[in-house]
């Protein structure tokens, strides 16, 4: 039985073992989807008149579509953290890609927090049921990269 060290995986090229990534991955797919779906006109998951109103501006269909891009981008790099042909990117440039991504769903969940707590604090009457699920899904996204980064970042 060949000795592998932690965090590898045998007979995988030297593999990264990240199941993290995968989910993360899969996060940023389905966002991907998603901003696809709505770019288009049809809006899951969105209160539809006021989704209306917002995407009839062409910057918020150029936000949605440059959005999706970076989720299909994400969906890659998230890949290559742990799949054996990631270790063919140089590991600066696919840090500095995931780091980056992180950063930004972190500082987005961040200030999504930020408003919750303040909504608490000044509204008696607020209920978490208020938020929506794309700020839960943002929280989640933020979850899985951080720590497929944080993971990526202690390997070798």
């Amino acid at each position: 039985m060949a000795t592998v060290a932690p965090g590898r995986v045998a007979g995988a090229a030297g593999a990264r073992r990240n199941p993290t990534a995968y989910a993360a991955a899969v996060w940023a797919a389905v966002f991907a989807v998603f901003h696809i779906i709505w770019a288009t006109g049809w809006y899951i998951g969105l209160d539809e008149p006021n989704a209306r109103v917002a995407f009839a501006k062409l910057g918020t269909l150029i936000y949605d579509l440059v959005v999706a891009g970076i989720c299909v981008f994400a969906v890659p790099v998230s890949l290559a953290l742990t799949m054996a042909w990631g270790r063919r990117v140089p590991r600066r440039v696919l840090a500095f890609c995931v780091w980056i991504g992180t950063g930004m769903l972190v500082l987005r969940a961040g200030a999504s927090l930020i408003q919750v707590a303040y909504f608490f604090a000044t509204r008696p009457q607020f209920r978490l049921t208020e938020i929506g699920i794309w700020e839960l899904w943002f929280y989640l996204g933020a979850t899985l990269y951080t720590i497929s980064a944080w993971r990526f970042s202690r390997t070798a």
